[in-house]
């Protein structure tokens, strides 16, 4: 079991929340994402389960709390909004998504360079290990 008990780096978060969304992305469970990022990053599965449900819970409120202020700014100023007000939330709101976009594009460019350089790694271990392998095999001949 890995254990760990630092400070979780921002790197470890944005790790969890990045492979939880992708392995959910994929159609498999939170619990395997949980099990793969805990051998990642040195954590118990069950720390990885409750950091993602932490970080996801202060995610929501940060999102309520920054519109409802915003629509409660625009709202105070006229008991009914002005069209104005209401194209800047909109475009805001716009703004925003496309922003979550382009971020969960760019999350599972570096999920798919992880995965292939974890493939990279591996090849080149079993390269290595060929290699060693027939030097065995081939240093009496060169010896004589």
């Amino acid at each position: 079991m890995n254990e760990q008990t630092n400070k979780w780096s921002l790197d470890d978060e944005n790790t969890l929340i990045e492979l939880v969304e992708k392995y959910e992305y994929k159609g498999k469970s939170k619990q395997e994402a949980f099990e793969m990022v805990a051998n990642i990053i040195n954590r118990s599965k069950a720390a990885c389960s409750s950091r993602y449900q932490l970080l996801k819970k202060k995610q929501n409120s940060q999102y309520q709390t920054n519109h409802s202020i915003e629509v409660n700014q625009e709202t105070d100023q006229n008991k009914s909004p002005s069209l104005e007000l209401i194209i800047q939330f909109l475009s805001k709101e716009f703004n925003t998504l496309i922003l979550i976009e382009e971020n969960n594009q760019l999350q599972n460019k570096l999920l798919n360079l992880k995965a292939e350089n974890e493939k990279l790694i591996k090849t080149i271990n079993h390269k290595k290990a060929d290699i060693q392998k027939k030097y065995v095999l081939l240093k009496p001949f060169v010896n004589k």
